[in-house]
């Protein structure tokens, strides 16, 4: 199978993966969906029975009103705990620059949009720079810990093995420092949170999906809620920094590398000719002996002594610098 089938099998498979990930979340949240309306139109049935004062228009209208302004981060609530404090804002423009993008509050205004893309214009490629500058550093660690663990167990398994467990002990290690431990914490702040809503968020951030449904310090009643949400900031940049760590290990190892599936480029092997002439049977070219002078000129006369490997032992035995094999 050439590398263009393979490529048309892989979006084939891509395509059945979107697929099958719509088939289950419908079966999943379908039906949830339906008994949240339904329990809607019963509390707005109860609340127009209660308040004939009120029409239907005029209440479905402030409700569209609430949706509206609370998905762009802006509510009641706001009036005695500002979304666009400092806190807030330093913790709206680290999802922004790290392409998160939570979407749970957005610009207000006109020139907030613009001045928005021209900071993501500049600020994404800055922490793409910068998270790469410490990946790197972080790997200089990581590949002393393959080097003793090389040293410790390359009698015992072969490199591509002690490569799968080096991965394994970073990606656990990324895993209990910046999935585990961080729900723990955000468990034991956030009041309206399980420990799963916990690791939902911390995956859902590192993952740079940032669904926005659960935003950490948002609670009305959040103590110190700017140094709270600066810390989360800081914590989604060094998460996102370990994150890129891991696939960079991953990438690193030659037997995970699916991309050279996928293209024609030949490896460092096939370009090398003189490699390719090693490796082929029968292929190894003229020895010396066999190898052919270039033909004589017209009218030129070559002349071609031909010598018998005795004469050669002989020119050397009443010598002191003759050969080992020619003085036995």
């Amino acid at each position: 199978m050439g590398p263009s089938c393979r490529l048309l099998c892989l979006v084939v498979a891509y395509l059945m993966y979107l697929f099958i990930g719509a088939t289950i979340f419908s079966a999943i949240e379908h039906p949830m969906e339906g008994e949240m309306i339904m329990q809607l139109q019963k509390e707005r049935a109860k609340f127009l029975e209660e308040n004939k004062c009120v029409k239907p228009v005029d209440l479905d209208s402030y409700v569209s009103s609430v949706i509206a302004h609370s998905r762009r981060g802006v509510s009641l609530s706001s009036a005695k705990v500002p979304n666009w404090s400092f806190g807030q804002s330093f913790f709206f423009s680290g999802p922004v620059i790290t392409t998160i993008g939570y979407g749970q509050q957005t610009p207000l205004s006109t020139q907030g949009e613009v001045f928005c893309m021209l900071y993501a214009l500049v600020g994404i490629p800055l922490t793409l720079l910068l998270l790469s500058i410490l990946v790197e550093y972080l790997m200089a660690p990581t590949n002393n810990l393959l080097a003793f663990m090389n040293s410790k167990f390359g009698h015992l398994h072969q490199p591509f093995h002690i490569r799968l467990m080096h991965l394994s002990i970073v990606s656990l290690a990324i895993f209990v420092l910046f999935l585990l431990i961080p729900a723990s914490v955000l468990d034991n702040i956030e009041p309206v949170w399980s420990w799963f809503d916990s690791f939902y968020y911390c995956f859902i951030s590192l993952t740079t999906v940032g669904l926005g449904d659960f935003i950490p310090g948002d609670h009305p009643e959040q103590s110190a809620r700017s140094v709270y949400k600066t810390a989360v900031t800081v914590y989604l940049v060094l998460g996102l920094v370990a994150v890129m760590l891991v696939l960079r290990v991953f990438t690193s190892i030659p037997e995970m590398d699916v991309t050279t599936w996928f293209h024609n480029i030949p490896t460092t092997e096939e370009e090398d000719p003189e490699r390719q002439r090693l490796q082929i049977s029968g292929a190894l070219g003229p020895l010396y002996s066999e190898q052919v002078d270039p033909p004589a000129k017209k009218g030129e006369r070559r002349i071609v002594r031909a010598r018998s490997r005795r004469e050669d032992v002989d020119e050397y035995e009443d010598t002191e610098d003759a050969p080992v094999f020619a003085r036995q």
